[in-house]
């Protein structure tokens, strides 16, 4: 027993020895990083010191922006605000939000560096940031946007160092007048002025907390943007606001119940082209709007403020005076940088998603069609009233045109043949051909009323603009910017480089051309014949939305291109009568436009890519809706393009011929004659339906009925009886004849009978 007492001692002892050296190595271990971290702190931190100039300075924005030709684009002139003016509820709104210990620390808040630090453990994500309103401050003034240890070991220096020099409410009102509110809106004074047209010592609670919640994500949280998510921020501050005891359970209910109206000021115009080009710089350099204020950077822009100042002027003068007082907004692009020369209209109009009526019709419809080879300008459609399951859509002018070409049906926008075509391509494959061009549709899109620009969610005035570009451009897709170039320290850091040789190719260069080619009908003599008298050519498309209940519009579009830019014009935003609609008011403002942008200079002319060839067909035969190439007797000819993927037969088709016999208490005869090794389908509908079923199908290899010889060539002349035809009913039979690789060569009049 003694020796087991005395083997425990000496294990005890043992354990406790080891055990010491364990704690006097850990010691020495944290002793020793201890020392090299803070020697690392001494060799990273030496050189740095804290500059109060950029701290004054950081009042004003150092970053510069400019147009095309190097004119400064400025924001609303740049307010300070005294923080001794503010309301403490004001103060407090900030210091809830961003930094709760802001008058007990010494800037930097050790506490919640910890729990940041559990948090991220917990979660993974290691997002929740730790930074004290001076830490903020420095980092926005002092220090660049890179994301390192070393850049944050200064941080904390400079942070200190700011803290020795100034008191809190001076260090609070350098970083109120600094920070970025969204809107171009630089400085608590700024932001009260843009959004609320108050200063800010005037604000209310519930406004406080709004500008409070909106610099955490400017473009996510301001009010004029996103007043929904601003809301539930301004909530969720005021709720910090009760808990850490600045506001009481009455004032935090009441301003949650306070509806907070916007109040916009109208001190600059600049506001919304200024916080777009800030938005567009950070997403290419991927900054905050914060650290881009005071990064020295030079921005270079496409836009032409010369311009942009006329066409507002003009818009002023000649149409705010309109009945109904529309929102007004026009955008005009370079094709060739797909650069943004100029933008006019209000944040609202011109960042809300509109319906696009008729100007969807190149995108969604015609263009697949072509592409597709399912038309070609010359096809011939049946405008007729149609009933597609209770959807009957009807065109403007409240008539149908009978058989008209694809190319008259666009010039004149009508509805009907643009619904037929969409529903022969197919909604989803139309939809997936839009999409490429960055138009989205809903799932409740699934519908053929979309062919008229009846989309659920609707789409951006830049979007629709954009796609629009495409067929500028032969085929190439890119969307459009603001930014040329960035340059600091005297060095390029990013340059756009969207060009022709890397942009998309959405579609091919024939399907492009041919929409600009009858696009520019539009203009000789379709909806958009207010653009004629110009020495140069347009291609144009015009679009109104109309009230379902009534002759009043809602939005009203005209959207054109030359070779060197492409320009929309759009009027909306309210309920406006008939007389403003696509052909009107928004392609009078274009005229105005292109007159301000070509008072110089004129554009070239589109030019014909070897893929589309000029054809001659017979104009006889064409009546009959049959597109032959024409190959004698020029004089009964007309002149149309087409893609070389789908030029028209020169085959003689004279002898391609269909007879409808209704014959008494017999069913319908029809005889058809074709050229051998051709073949024909036979279509048939009820004259109340809408749809045409096909019932015969004859093939090139298959055995003809009652052949006989020609001197030139072998004819095949083939008798159906429609045995299924019903007593009674009234039918409609067409046929379309197709060569040996199912090219569709020919198509005969529709004819009509009644069956005994």
């Amino acid at each position: 027993m003694s020796k087991i007492l005395i083997l425990r001692g000496i294990l005890v002892k043992k354990i406790r020895r080891l055990f010491k050296v364990m704690i006097l190595s850990l010691a020495w271990i944290i002793g020793l990083c201890s020392i090299l971290l803070a020697g690392y702190y001494i060799y990273v931190t030496r050189a740095v010191s804290l500059d109060e100039s950029k701290l004054i300075a950081a009042s004003t924005c150092s970053l510069e922006i400019f147009d095309a030709n190097d004119t400064p684009i400025k924001p609303s002139t740049e307010n300070l605000t005294d923080i001794s003016t503010l309301s403490p509820k004001t103060k407090y709104a900030f210091i809830s939000a961003e930094d709760k210990r802001f008058y007990s620390h010494s800037g930097v808040d050790y506490i919640r560096i910890g729990g940041a630090i559990i948090s991220n453990i917990k979660t993974r994500s290691f997002s929740e940031g730790a930074s004290t309103i001076s830490q903020q401050l420095i980092k926005n003034t002092q220090l660049s946007s890179e994301k390192t240890i070393s850049r944050k070991l200064k941080e904390i220096k400079l942070t200190k160092a700011l803290e020795k020099k100034y008191k809190k409410d001076d260090i609070l009102e350098l970083y109120l007048n600094n920070i970025y509110f969204g809107n171009g809106c630089y400085g608590i004074e700024n932001a009260s002025l843009h959004y609320f047209s108050k200063s800010a010592k005037d604000l209310s609670l519930a406004e406080s907390a709004i500008l409070a919640g909106t610099i955490n994500a400017p473009s996510i949280y301001d009010i004029e943007s996103n007043p929904e998510k601003a809301n539930k921020r301004k909530n969720l501050i005021l709720d910090l606001m009760l808990k850490y005891g600045h506001i009481s359970s009455s004032e935090c209910e009441n301003a949650k119940n306070e509806t907070v109206n916007l109040n916009l000021s109208k001190l600059s115009s600049n506001n919304y082209l200024y916080n777009e080009i800030i938005q567009e710089a950070c997403q290419k350099l991927v900054v905050s709007e914060n650290e881009l204020k005071n990064s020295g950077t030079k921005i270079y822009t496409y836009l032409n403020l010369a311009v942009q100042n006329e066409i507002s002027k003009v818009i002023k003068e000649k149409y705010s005076s309109l009945e109904s007082s529309p929102s007004v907004a026009s955008i005009i692009t370079d094709n060739e940088t797909h650069g943004i020369v100029a933008i006019y209209g209000n944040k609202n109009t011109l960042t809300s998603n509109h319906q696009p009526g008729s100007c969807i019709k190149p995108v969604l419809v015609y263009a697949p069609a072509i592409e597709n080879n399912i038309v070609s300008p010359a096809t011939k459609i049946l405008d007729e009233k149609i009933n597609y399951s209770g959807y009957c859509p009807e065109n403007a002018d409240k008539k149908y045109h009978g058989m008209v070409s694809v190319r008259t049906a666009l010039k004149n926008s009508y509805n009907v043949p643009a619904v037929k075509l969409l529903k022969e391509v197919g909604i989803t494959d139309a939809q997936n051909f839009a999409r490429k061009m960055n138009i989205n549709f809903s799932e409740q899109d699934n519908n053929l009323a979309i062919a008229l620009g009846g989309m659920t969610d609707g789409i951006t005035l830049k979007t629709l603009l954009d796609s629009y570009t495409t067929f500028a451009n032969y085929g190439y897709y890119n969307n459009s910017v603001f930014i040329d170039k960035i340059v600091k320290n005297h060095k390029i850091i990013y340059k756009n480089t969207q060009n022709n040789n890397n942009n998309e190719k959405i579609m091919s260069d024939s399907t492009a051309y041919l929409i600009t080619d009858m696009l520019k009908d539009s203009v000789s003599s379709g909806t958009a014949k207010r653009l004629k008298n110009f020495d140069f050519e347009i291609a144009s498309k015009t679009g109104t939305v109309g009230l379902s209940s009534s002759k009043e519009n809602t939005d009203a579009y005209n959207i054109s291109y030359t070779t060197k830019h492409t320009l929309l014009s759009y009027f909306g935003g309210k309920v406006m009568p008939e007389s403003i609609n696509g052909s009107t008011y928004p392609t009078m403002l274009t005229k105005d436009i292109l007159s301000i942008i070509y008072s110089k200079s004129r554009p070239n002319n589109f030019t014909k890519p070897s893929s589309v060839l000029k054809v001659k067909i017979d104009k006889k035969l064409y009546e009959n809706e049959n597109i032959v190439k024409m190959t004698s007797d020029e004089n009964n000819s007309l002149t149309e393009i087409f893609s070389k993927s789908s030029l028209p037969s020169s085959t003689n088709q004279n002898n391609f011929s269909v007879q409808v016999a209704n014959l008494k208490n017999k069913k319908p005869i029809i005889k058809m004659t074709l050229n051998d090794n051709f073949g024909l389908k036979l279509y048939r509908r009820e004259i109340h339906e809408l749809d045409y079923i096909k019932i015969f199908e004859h093939n090139p290899n298959d055995t003809a009925i009652n052949s006989n010889n020609n001197n030139t060539s072998t004819f095949n002349q083939i008798i159906f009886e429609d045995k299924t035809a019903i007593s009674g009913e009234i039918y409609e039979y067409f046929v379309e004849f197709f060569d040996k690789n199912d090219k569709k060569i020919a198509k005969s009049t529709p004819q009509k009978l009644k069956v005994f």
